[in-house]
């Protein structure tokens, strides 16, 4: 299964963001490990060009990148946001134009609808999927969570979609495996105290980080994957490690490999994932 947390974090008050914390193991119906190094959050570009002097649509008007992830089905999950990278990111107008964020997640709606009324036919039970597109509106001028989800209708599953903005300090939604459980855990680590190296406003990374390592849960597990999303888009970041555990001699790593040699160099440029302790 997953666990991902996505949260409103404040620490810079000129340009407010939303963090997202996720594991990278996906199991097997048995709650077998299939992986421990799955990508379950990504940067969904959003691109609308209009005409050129030349007539063609070779002029962006607008590029935007939000955070999108899943929790449940890996299949459904990556396909369809596979499906939506190029979709969104060949929009086009006449003139400059610049999509209302609601509008792209209205799309995301009724794509992953026709994608999971198909898929739940073949896979039943294990079609279940959750979906979450967060950033910021520059229409709006706020920051928004559009969160995706399987609900009981007519003695059918179908998805809906609900968005959360007006978001505050302890505003979070939570995707994935031992919802209950996670969400209080989060709630009371929100109402509690900052401790030092363990600020409120990352406490969702930390909650996530503690069951990464807790092997007792065997569907949460490999790897922390953190990122943020604000007004200039959505950024991955790689994770600062120690190479032993009370020594300084630390490196940089992407779901569970060091980005070093050969993962780092492609020609002259460099992997510059941002690096966070």
């Amino acid at each position: 299964m997953t666990a991902i947390a996505i949260w409103f974090n404040n620490e810079m008050s000129e340009n407010p963001s939303l963090w997202v914390a996720s594991d990278s193991r996906v199991s097997n119906n048995k709650n077998s490990t299939l992986i421990d190094d799955a990508a379950k959050v990504f940067a969904l570009p959003v691109v609308c060009r209009f005409p050129g002097e030349d007539g063609f649509f070779s002029q962006i008007g607008y590029f935007h990148t939000y955070g999108y992830c899943f929790a449940g089905s890996t299949l459904l999950g990556q396909n369809t946001f596979l499906a939506l990278m190029p979709l969104l990111s060949n929009l086009a107008t006449v003139q400059p134009y610049i999509p209302q964020m609601a509008d792209v997640a209205d799309f995301i709606l009724q794509y992953l609808g026709r994608a999971f009324d198909d898929y739940k036919v073949i896979a039943c039970e294990h079609s279940g999927v959750e979906v979450a597109l967060f950033g910021w509106c520059h229409v709006t001028q706020k920051q928004h969570i559009f969160h995706y989800y399987p609900v009981k209708d007519d003695n059918e599953y179908v998805l809906k979609c609900t968005d959360y903005t007006d978001l505050n300090e302890k505003s979070f939604v939570y995707l994935g495996e031992d919802r209950k459980d996670m969400t209080q855990k989060i709630q009371k680590a929100f109402n509690g105290d900052s401790e030092p190296g363990r600020p409120l406003s990352r406490i969702p990374r930390y909650i996530i980080e503690e069951h990464i390592q807790n092997s007792e849960y065997k569907t949460i597990g490999g790897n922390l994957q953190l990122a943020i999303a604000d007004r200039f888009g959505f950024r991955p970041f790689s994770i600062c490690k120690p190479r032993a555990i009370g020594k300084p001699e630390a490196y940089l790593s992407y779901l569970g490999y060091e980005l070093h040699q050969d993962i780092k160099n492609v020609g002259d440029a460099i992997v510059n994932l941002p690096g966070m302790v």
